[in-house]
């Protein structure tokens, strides 16, 4: 029955990021001389309210079933370790961003910023309410979808006799999720960092047994990254200049 609960959250997940199309094309029939820009910005509340109606109903949906998986059986944290790994959990998947990112970059060669943040920034900047839907409603939704009923479910079906076989079921199901959170995203240069994400995402919900941990670490993350990019844009600008200008000095000499 469990499986159940875990299908209609990946379905209410589709349903959520499919709803759009016939709002959009409600919108082109009255106005075929509307642009793609305009076709979006006209979109964005029924985005947001869309967002939010599927955060409810993956909540209620994941909360209705009392046969929980095997991590959330088993042995969970208190509250003040809860929120110990929330704090730490931040700083773990930054960290793990970051080398993710240098590899991306140094070794495999792709660009520096992924097109799928700055086309959500372009959102936020002109329909504020987009914030809800990038730091709140956002992760909710995928971190019910990609840890409970996709992850879980995967690590499930792994015999779990010794600590090889946990390692095992974790790998697998940590790069199945990360998988299908980076197609979910449309954004394969950046598919390394999604799947560093993945992973530090599921450990988390491994070692406390609770879903609220990864929830809160992604919305703290999204929250981090809208509010550097919008509050701090200018800054970031200008550092880039600054940078742009001690290569040009350095190449001098070199």
């Amino acid at each position: 029955m469990r499986r159940v609960y875990s299908i209609l959250i990946i379905l209410t997940f589709l349903a959520v990021q499919f709803a759009l199309l016939p709002v959009g094309l409600v919108f082109t029939a009255m106005d075929p001389s509307l642009g793609p820009g305009e076709l979006v910005e006209k979109m964005m509340p029924y985005q947001v309210l869309t967002f939010g109606l599927g955060a409810v109903i993956v909540v209620i949906i994941g909360n209705l079933h009392k046969n929980k998986n095997r991590i959330e059986l088993g042995k969970q944290t208190d509250s003040l370790v809860t929120t110990v790994w929330i704090i730490g959990g931040v700083f773990l998947a930054y960290m793990s961003q970051i080398a993710a990112g240098l590899i991306n970059i140094y070794v495999l060669g792709n660009p520096v910023e992924s097109q799928n943040t700055t086309e959500i920034v372009d959102m936020i900047f002109n329909s504020p309410w987009m914030i809800l839907v990038v730091v709140l409603f956002g992760p909710i939704i995928e971190e019910y979808v990609f840890r409970r009923a996709i992850f879980g479910e995967i690590y499930e079906l792994f015999p779990m006799n010794s600590t090889a076989q946990k390692v095992l079921a974790f790998l697998i199901a940590g790069l199945v999720s990360g998988l299908i959170f980076a197609v979910a995203h449309a954004d394969f240069t950046h598919i390394l960092i999604y799947l560093s994400m993945s992973y530090v995402f599921s450990f988390l919900y491994v070692i406390t047994g609770r879903l609220l941990v990864p929830v809160m670490v992604h919305i703290i993350m999204n929250g981090l990254v809208v509010l550097i990019q919008t509050v701090f844009a200018d800054f970031l600008e200008e550092a880039e200049q600054m940078q742009n200008q001690l290569n040009a000095i350095i190449s001098l000499f070199m």
